[in-house]
């Protein structure tokens, strides 16, 4: 057994960092340059290089922990403020992805070329394959992941849009649909006019940022915190850095070319024949039982938030495991083999990373309750405003406040009437608030709503 200390609490006592030991030189290499050039939190490039890697092996590699399946995919969230390069590194380590969907796209172009100028029916209509999504409506994502079998990984700079379009057309079912995906429910589609979409083992991975001060309005409502949605992403949120300073330093070609050819050989790897599978089980499965059975203590301690964290941290620990090994030191990149068994120290690489996650997750959620329990604010009306500003000065007359004002005396009644509560005292019909000289102007004016 693995001696594993998990303290989610006191985030002010401690900040955690992702550490990379368990990764071969080759990666190391390539995030330590990418950290040194842009001068960003390793943390950031590290979960985004777990999300990347996953997405190009997909569903062609199955982690078996001898109970459950799992695929090596990630919903990774970067929350970091504006100015940090958060943007940078993940599109740095999305461009072998992008590089070959660039290359499938003018096959395809060509393809459907032809396809229209035959004219033929009967033959199929060519598809674009691909593995990055950034923008698509529900419908076209299905098709997507209908096309592209092992996999797709969803971009975005920012998720701020794409999780305000969730809430505002959560009637939808989308989120429902999200969940199942992340979960590789079978997803089964059923639209009038359509053919009916029935997808085995859904993949989609997720990466995306977003700034601290928008945290709890994108994440804080009741839909976000209450359906899992929330505790299905793995956080990243350091600690607040000095801004990166201007630099001329560039990234080696050698360095910057490693990585994208690491990802294509992930691509091209046919995994079936090493039997399409990674093994969670031994000294490495011993650890793992540890870990999970002490979240299962912490579940109890805690609230049905953090409860369902934990859950979600206990799948992601095999999952991350899985890509620990595909990047790691006897790894496919460094090597040119694949060997199926995960190892007791990928295990515990593994397990220390949730730790991190653990941390940020909390880190998230006290953001989240501190954004809940803001008032609300509403914006203050002129009627308001004038009620406000008489009963606080007491004026002489309606009639001098209003010419001061430079609006007519009923208009400042009206005004009075409808706000009479922020005077300590209802006004009524046969009550006036004012002298004689107002009475006098009221009974005369037939505008006046009733006072």
């Amino acid at each position: 057994m693995t001696n594993l200390s998990i303290n989610p609490r006191g985030l002010e006592n401690s900040a955690p960092s992702l550490s990379m030991d368990a990764l071969s030189e080759q990666v190391q290499e390539y995030i330590q340059a990418v950290v040194s050039v842009y001068q960003c939190p390793q943390d950031m490039v590290i979960a985004s290089a777990f999300a990347v890697a996953g997405a190009a092996v997909g569903t062609r590699l199955t982690i078996d922990d001898g109970k459950y399946r799992n695929y090596p995919c990630l919903w990774v969230c970067i929350v970091a403020p504006s100015g940090t390069n958060k943007s940078t590194p993940m599109r740095l380590l999305l461009q072998p992805l992008k590089d070959v969907d660039a290359r499938a796209y003018e096959e395809f172009r060509k393809d459907l070329k032809l396809w229209k100028a035959a004219g033929d029916d009967k033959a199929d209509k060519p598809i674009f394959r691909q593995h990055i999504v950034s923008d698509c409506t529900p419908e076209a994502r299905t098709q997507i992941l209908m096309f592209s079998p092992h996999g797709v990984i969803l971009s975005m700079d920012e998720l701020r849009t794409f999780i305000d379009n969730l809430c505002r057309y959560n009637k939808s079912g989308e989120l429902t649909q999200l969940l199942s995906i992340n979960d590789h429910d079978t997803l089964t589609v059923n639209r009038k006019g359509d053919d009916p979409v029935l997808i085995n083992s859904p993949y989609m991975a997720m990466l995306g940022s977003i700034q601290p001060s928008i945290l709890a309005d994108t994440f804080g409502n009741t839909l976000m915190m209450g359906s899992g949605f929330n505790q299905r992403w793995l956080y990243v949120y350091p600690n607040a850095t000095p801004p990166p300073m201007y630099s001329e330093e560039t990234l080696p070609e050698t360095i910057a070319n490693s990585w994208g050819i690491g990802i294509k050989n992930l691509l091209i790897h046919d995994f079936l024949v090493d039997g399409g599978k990674m093994y969670l089980r031994g000294e490495a499965k011993h650890v793992y039982e540890d870990f999970y059975n002490k979240l299962q203590s912490l579940k109890a301690e805690t609230d049905e938030y953090m409860s369902s964290v934990y859950s979600k941290i206990q799948i992601y620990a095999i999952r991350w495991a899985g890509i620990t090994h595909i990047l790691g030191k006897s790894s496919l990149l460094e090597n040119g083999r694949f060997t199926p068994d995960i190892t007791p120290e990928e295990m515990k690489y593994s397990c220390r990373c949730m730790e991190y996650f653990i941390w940020c997750a909390e880190k998230v959620y006290a953001k989240l309750l501190e954004g809940r329990k803001k008032p609300e604010t509403r914006e203050m009306g002129n009627e308001e405003m004038i009620a406000r500003v008489y009963f606080a000065n007491k004026p002489k007359s309606q009639r001098a406040f209003a010419d001061a004002l430079g609006v007519s005396q009923p208009y400042i009644a009206k005004c009075l009437k409808k706000y009479a509560w922020l005077s300590g005292y209802r006004l009524s019909e046969s009550k006036s608030i004012d002298n004689k000289d107002d009475n006098a102007q009221m009974r005369d004016n037939h505008q006046v709503d009733g006072i």
